[in-house]
């Protein structure tokens, strides 16, 4: 059952963001790069993007520059007077059809990398914290999981494109584990209606509840343990939703690599990461014996990659890297880095800092 009503959610809101940008002013920031696939895509129809972009004073760099912040509010303003100007109603969802999420950088390839579609939705609702000031989450209910956001901006004239061109970035997402036809079962839409040119059957195979108080798609929990495909342009098919984990398994102790770094100052064991990935913890040792190495290796090495990047890149002392790579005893930390660098941790930064 969907467990979701018009006015909300039943239940409390398992919210996984790890934090907001702060409110400069007021102003709701997002970077942009997010901003990009929606630019690329109406410059593609020949619109002229930067007209626009001067007329509601927006920032020329926002095209070639990825981490400067814009005003996310105002660009949905943008959004809504283009689509009334330029008579391109439903361009919102249209621009999300034609998402390449290697487009979007390094944020894009640690979402399509991840070894579960679970994996991939929680690092994408902690990540997104850092691009967005719109609030995305997951609840479960019942034999779904949905996945929520809840928009900041209060530009109604461009609040529908947006939402469905958010929408559609988030169906995309869950394609890359479940399928290119996948579409959910249910949805529940900001919106009043759909715009002219958009049918129902082309974003649910259920039933659409509209004016809901946030966005959100259901996501049936059987798919939460596919492995996601690497997805990165239209040309490279999906893997269906019977999924193949052949084509995956080259990637996996990798993407658990990827998966760990947000959670290298955590001291993890391996049946809390089982949990994370959503599988049993033989699972994990199955998959990870199968690219010749084990949970401790993979975690030793996140744990290096990381320890490295700190000696390299900061002034904190070798006690404060290792405490923020998992370490409690700083001797356990020096010996494994040894393992892995040949070398101390002091002796790495001394040669960092004289080359």
């Amino acid at each position: 059952m969907y467990l979701w009503n018009a006015r909300g959610i039943s239940g409390n809101v398992c919210s996984l963001n790890g934090g907001r940008l702060n409110v400069v002013n007021g102003i709701r920031l997002t970077k942009a790069q997010q901003f990009w696939p929606l630019t690329d895509f109406l410059s593609g129809l020949g619109v002229p993007v930067g007209r626009y972009i001067e007329r509601f004073h927006l920032s020329k760099k926002m095209l070639d520059a990825p981490d400067i912040f814009v005003d996310e509010a105002r660009f949905w303003q943008l959004s809504g007077d283009l689509a009334r100007r330029e008579g391109f109603l439903d361009w919102g969802f249209r621009a999300g059809e034609q998402i390449d999420f290697s487009s979007l950088g390094e944020f894009g390839d640690v979402l399509t990398n991840q070894p579960t579609l679970k994996a991939a939705l929680e690092n994408f609702v902690r990540t997104i914290a850092g691009e967005t000031q719109s609030t995305f989450s997951l609840m479960p209910g019942g034999d779904c999981t949905w996945l929520m956001m809840e928009s900041c901006s209060n530009a109604p004239a461009g609040r529908d494109v947006i939402e469905l061109y958010d929408f559609k970035f988030l169906t995309k997402l869950v394609q890359c584990a479940a399928g290119n036809h996948w579409l959910p079962p249910a949805v529940h839409l900001v919106a009043d209606a759909l715009p002219a040119g958009l049918a129902e059957h082309e974003i649910c195979t259920g039933n659409v509840r509209y004016a809901s108080t946030m966005t959100a798609l259901a996501i049936p929990n059987a798919l939460l343990a596919l492995p996601m495909n690497g997805y990165h342009s239209s040309a490279v098919p999906c893997c269906s939703t019977t999924g193949d984990h052949l084509l995956a398994e080259a990637d996996f102790a990798t993407s658990l690599r990827l998966l760990l770094g947000g959670y290298v100052d955590e001291i993890l064991h391996i049946d809390e990461c089982a949990n994370l990935i959503g599988m049993s913890s033989r699972t994990l040792q199955r998959r990870l014996a199968a690219n010749d190495t084990s949970f401790n290796n993979i975690l030793e090495q996140t744990r290096f990659d990381a320890a490295r990047q700190l000696l390299e890149q900061s002034s904190a002392s070798i006690l404060e890297i290792a405490y923020e790579t998992g370490y409690s005893d700083p001797a356990n930390f020096a010996r494994a880095f040894r393992r892995w660098a040949g070398m101390s941790p002091r002796q790495h930064r001394q040669q960092t800092v004289s080359q």
